[in-house]
């Protein structure tokens, strides 16, 4: 009795796995069909923008980059000058020294 159940488990098994593929497909023949339906794909391509509006882009980007340089080149010469500015050259100073000096001529 039990190997009439053994056996019919071997014969039956072999076929509820055949069932639950698809029919009449090989699981081989559906690998080798994905394969080559991925390497079958064909690029993507936008539609050119127009050209006038390209060019007005452009331009405003690069007027936008040269605005923000001159800005910034601005504030980089007022920080130098101010970081370069000697104390002992200021115009007070200076002009201090040479009122003590006339004073000292008369």
């Amino acid at each position: 009795m039990l190997r009439l159940i053994a056996s019919a488990l071997v014969v039956l098994l072999p076929v509820s796995v055949a069932a639950q593929e698809a029919p009449g497909q090989d699981p081989s023949v559906l690998e080798l069909r994905r394969a080559r339906e991925s390497s079958a794909r064909r690029p993507i391509v936008h539609p050119a923008p127009p050209l006038d509006e390209a060019v007005r882009e452009a331009e405003r980007v690069s007027a936008e980059n040269e605005s923000a340089q001159r800005a910034e080149d601005l504030l980089r010469e007022q920080r130098s000058s101010a970081a370069n500015r000697r104390p002992d050259l200021d115009y007070d100073v200076t002009s201090g020294i040479q009122r003590r000096n006339l004073q000292r001529l008369r």
